[in-house]
């Protein structure tokens, strides 16, 4: 096997981490430099010029004190005489300790190898200017100190000789301040080295990390390049399988980890198309959604799933089926029942439903989730029937040529109905046989509203739930409160007309004087339920419905219900 992905990397990461070490090597130098430098102002060239500083001021106000005992001692008070004098033995300590720190301190750094050579080389000859101000100063120390005690003693007349003497150490001043320049140019030197030190630290770490950096990237520009390359091959495979498009095996073009996933991919995609195959033939058997819902994707095993949930249940027949099946031949039959059943399943899964069974020519569907979500199993369940309505209306034009028979061919109608309610939803059968279905008492109400279309001559039925949880997206009219067969509650259904906002005049028209003549008929007001019912033919004669109450009331009429009577109307066939 090549070198693997974490080696090549490691060689890149390496390589920056040797251009990093050098980098910081040479910014340790030029640190050690620096700190030299700095360490050289803080013990020597600072103290030196502050040294330097402080004589020049302790000498003038020595020389000050000098001035005044001589020509003003007169007029000083015996205290002011006692502060001058105890002052200027402070002075004169205080000068000698100056002179004292100020030379040793140039004698260590002239001997401090540490230090820059030019450095020494100015602290020696600066050694020598500060023994040499150090002599005359205490000159002129010694003379001020004469005139000063003079002057404490009265004698002025020797004050003011000894104070013509300290003044001719007047030239003091050109030397202090020489020895100033001297202390300043040094602490300004070092300082302008360890600047140019820290510039070229920094122009250094930039020139060298610029070198890093231009040859990381092309590390990984390189690294990255076959990466991206190859997981973008990757990604679009992966991706086009993702969406079922299985790929032809791709090209393995390293023998590293990336070779590695490319291969693995290839036999992936083998595996997958040959599953692909297997679901493809029981998907004709068995919805894969359901198949995903109780199989456990870890394990592969079959999932024990039963729990109660609201669900929509659909039911579709074909009238008078046994009658048709009399015209045709087997092959015939076969076929018009495949092509209803094909697009009943089309429309069903279209609109998230599964397709439970096929019960001869009866067709059993249902919706819940999470095959659809949240309350929308309702909705789903009505846009099914409505695209159903339109298939099998393209069904019934295609019945001729499906059967064969060109004159005489059989009429093609289907009744469907909806249920929603609570069921058992899950997994149910033997130890061996298995089936995920629907069961309780809303998949009997399914059934039984689709029988009862026979009743009111309508297609598609719902019950008050299903209604009640679609009415804001579709049309739909209350038909009847009934009894179903085998249940003593009362349903109250509604037809399916369609989309909301799809009726047209005339229907809508239609449902409002239904809806009036059906509340005549519940109030018992016969004649005028008669003549409503009578209108709504007027507008529409086929109108199921409205014939089926216009041959129930005579009947009821002749044997009048209770004035309590609560409108249900009792079915008797299932």
């Amino acid at each position: 096997m090549g070198a693997s992905l974490r080696a090549k990397i490691m060689t890149g990461v390496f390589a920056l981490l040797i251009l990093f070490a050098v980098a910081l090597t040479v910014t340790l130098y030029f640190v050690k430099d620096s700190g030299e430098e700095v360490r050289g102002i803080a013990e020597y060239h600072v103290p030196i010029m502050a040294n330097v500083n402080a004589l020049d001021v302790y000498t003038y106000e020595l020389e000050l004190i000098a001035h005044d005992m001589a020509e003003q001692v007169r007029v000083l008070e015996p205290e002011k005489i006692q502060h001058h004098l105890a002052r200027s033995k402070q002075l004169e300590e205080i000068i000698r300790r100056l002179f004292t720190e100020a030379i040793h301190a140039c004698e260590m750094g002239s001997d401090n190898v540490r230090n820059d050579i030019e450095d020494r080389l100015v602290m020696a000859k600066l050694l020598g200017s500060l023994k040499n101000l150090n002599e005359q100063t205490m000159g002129f120390v010694q003379a001020a100190m004469k005139t000063i005690e003079f002057g404490s003693q009265g004698k002025t007349t020797e004050a003011k000789a000894s104070l013509l003497k300290m003044e001719e150490y007047s030239n003091l001043d050109p030397i202090y301040e020489k020895a100033r320049e001297t202390a300043n140019q040094l602490i300004l030197d070092s300082a302008s080295e360890t600047a140019a030190n820290i510039f070229t630290i920094i122009w250094t770490n930039l020139v060298i990390f610029s070198v890093a950096g231009i040859l990381g990237l092309l590390v990984f520009l390189v690294i990255t390049g076959r990466l991206q390359t190859a997981f973008h091959r990757l990604t679009v495979a992966f991706r086009k399988t993702a969406h079922g498009e299985l790929t032809d095996p791709l090209p393995v073009t390293s023998r590293d980890e990336i070779g590695d996933l490319t291969d693995s991919f290839n036999h992936m995609v083998e595996q997958l198309k040959a599953k692909e195959k297997l679901r493809e033939a029981f998907g004709q058997f068995l919805d894969p959604r359901i198949v995903a819902n109780v199989v456990d994707p870890s394990t592969g095993e079959l999932k024990e799933v039963a729990e109660r949930r609201r669900v929509t249940i659909f039911f579709s027949d074909i009238s008078n089926f046994s009658t048709i099946g009399e015209q045709l031949t087997a092959a015939s039959l076969v076929k018009l029942l495949n092509r209803y059943f094909t697009v009943s399943t089309q429309a069903v899964r279209r609109h998230h439903g599964i397709v439970d069974k096929f019960i001869g020519d009866a067709v059993m569907a249902f919706w819940a989730s999470p095959f659809s979500e949240g309350e929308s199993h309702a909705r789903d369940g009505c846009y099914a029937c409505l695209d159903l309505l339109e298939s099998f209306n393209r069904v019934r034009e295609e019945v001729p040529d499906i059967t064969g028979l060109r004159r005489n061919a059989p009429k093609f109608h289907v009744r469907m109905a909806l249920a929603t309610g609570d069921t058992v939803i899950g997994t149910v059968g033997s130890d061996t046989t298995k089936s995920f279905t629907v069961i309780g008492d809303t998949v009997n109400t399914a059934s039984r509203l689709e029988g009862i279309n026979k009743i009111y001559g309508t297609s598609v039925l719902l019950n008050e739930e299903c209604f009640r949880l679609s009415e804001t997206h579709i049309e739909a009219r209350e038909i009847d409160l009934v009894t179903v067969f085998g249940k003593a509650e009362p349903v109250r259904i509604y037809e399916l007309l369609g989309r909301s906002g799809s009726l047209d005049g005339v229907t809508q028209k239609l449902v409002n004087l239904y809806a009036d003549s059906l509340q005549l008929y519940r109030e018992q007001k016969w004649e005028e339920a008669t003549k409503a019912f009578q209108e709504c033919l007027r507008i529409r004669p086929d109108d199921g419905p409205s014939l089926e109450f216009l041959t129930r009331i005579p009947a009821i009429k002749k044997s009048p219900p209770p004035k309590d009577w609560d409108g249900v109307w009792r079915t008797s066939a299932k």
